[in-house]
């Protein structure tokens, strides 16, 4: 009797140690459980410019779709973008420049990542800078040209095609 006992607490709890591996494989292989999965994406430059962004493979090459909203009262003039990774090796060009923000408008500046295309899926932090001038009223019809910069990052996943 003991031995009968013995065999069904084995088998019972045998077969739900079983389902449970077969659960957590199912988890693991899904990539639940990547590092990649568990990575929050940002955008940060601060309250007063604030932004989103895309990072995407195209024609060969990973590009930046990052859009700016002005969160300032006054218009402001976008003079330079300046993103590379942290770890410095590749650097994000072709952002258009001297672009005018009106109070509440937003823009997308398109850029493209040197080096070769990011696998799918894959993680990249952006740090850089967000220069600019300010166009307030009371500096009358012109906008300064006194410049100022703004630094932050971004944390992106490679989005799939």
């Amino acid at each position: 009797m003991k031995g009968q006992a013995a065999v069904e607490y084995l088998m019972t709890y045998g077969w739900a140690l079983f389902a449970l591996v077969l659960v957590v494989a199912a988890l693991f292989g899904s990539g639940l459980f990547s590092p990649n999965y568990l990575v929050a994406e940002e955008c940060s430059f601060g309250t007063t410019i604030k932004c989103q962004f895309a990072l995407f493979n195209s024609g060969g090459d990973t590009k930046m779709a990052l859009s700016l909203y002005n969160a300032y009262p006054y218009k402001v003039q976008i003079k330079h973008i300046d993103l590379q990774t942290v770890d410095g090796l590749q650097t994000v060009s072709g952002f258009d420049t001297d672009t005018d923000l009106e109070s509440g408008e937003s823009h997308q500046f398109d850029g493209t990542l040197s080096g070769p295309a990011l696998a799918e899926g894959s993680v990249k932090k952006f740090t850089g800078n967000i220069t600019f001038v300010s166009c307030a009223p009371e500096l009358g019809p012109e906008c300064s040209t006194v410049e100022h910069s703004i630094s932050g990052r971004i944390t992106a996943k490679v989005l799939p095609q």
